[in-house]
Protein backbone atom coordinates (compact mmCIF):
# COMPACT_ATOMS: atom_id res chain seq x y z
CA UNK A 1 0.00 0.00 0.00
CA UNK A 2 1.41 3.43 -0.88
CA UNK A 3 0.82 6.32 0.86
CA UNK A 4 0.12 9.71 -1.12
CA UNK A 5 2.86 12.44 -0.25
CA UNK A 6 1.56 16.22 -0.05
CA UNK A 7 2.40 18.42 -3.62
CA UNK A 8 4.72 20.35 -1.40
CA UNK A 9 6.21 17.17 0.20
CA UNK A 10 7.20 15.47 -3.47
CA UNK A 11 8.58 19.25 -5.12
CA UNK A 12 10.69 19.55 -1.86
CA UNK A 13 12.05 15.88 -2.09
CA UNK A 14 13.10 16.75 -5.67
CA UNK A 15 14.99 19.99 -4.89
CA UNK A 16 16.95 18.26 -2.02
CA UNK A 17 17.84 15.31 -5.03
CA UNK A 18 18.77 17.72 -7.53
CA UNK A 19 21.09 19.76 -4.91
CA UNK A 20 22.95 16.22 -3.87
CA UNK A 21 22.96 15.25 -7.43
CA UNK A 22 24.54 18.97 -8.08
CA UNK A 23 26.70 17.84 -5.20
CA UNK A 24 28.17 14.52 -6.25
CA UNK A 25 28.90 15.94 -9.89
CA UNK A 26 31.13 18.86 -8.70
CA UNK A 27 32.89 17.07 -6.21
CA UNK A 28 33.14 13.53 -8.01
CA UNK A 29 32.33 12.08 -4.56
CA UNK A 30 28.86 9.35 -3.56
CA UNK A 31 26.52 10.71 -0.46
CA UNK A 32 26.74 8.85 1.96
CA UNK A 33 24.62 10.13 4.97
CA UNK A 34 22.07 12.68 5.50
CA UNK A 35 21.67 14.15 9.11
CA UNK A 36 19.40 16.64 10.48
CA UNK A 37 20.53 18.73 13.54
CA UNK A 38 19.12 20.77 15.53
CA UNK A 39 21.79 24.02 15.98
CA UNK A 40 21.95 26.65 18.56
CA UNK A 41 22.41 30.25 17.18
CA UNK A 42 22.41 33.75 18.13
CA UNK A 43 19.37 35.99 16.64
CA UNK A 44 21.18 38.67 14.87
CA UNK A 45 18.16 41.17 16.06
CA UNK A 46 17.51 40.46 19.84
CA UNK A 47 21.10 38.46 20.56
CA UNK A 48 19.17 36.03 22.25
CA UNK A 49 19.74 32.09 21.56
CA UNK A 50 17.85 30.29 18.41
CA UNK A 51 17.65 26.91 17.48
CA UNK A 52 17.82 26.04 13.84
CA UNK A 53 17.79 23.13 11.57
CA UNK A 54 21.10 22.18 9.78
CA UNK A 55 21.82 19.67 7.30
CA UNK A 56 25.24 17.41 7.78
CA UNK A 57 26.42 15.51 4.75
CA UNK A 58 28.88 13.01 4.68
CA UNK A 59 30.50 12.02 0.84
CA UNK A 60 33.12 9.62 -0.11
CA UNK A 61 35.13 9.81 -3.10
CA UNK A 62 34.47 7.72 -5.80
CA UNK A 63 37.62 5.79 -7.51
CA UNK A 64 39.43 7.06 -10.51
CA UNK A 65 38.81 4.32 -12.94
CA UNK A 66 41.17 4.45 -16.23
CA UNK A 67 41.37 1.33 -18.62
CA UNK A 68 44.34 0.09 -20.17
CA UNK A 69 44.37 0.97 -23.63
Amino acid sequence: MSINKPTAVAQAEKKVAAVLDDLEQTTGSEVQKLKLEDVVASDTVTGRPLVQKAVEITVQPRPHRQWAR
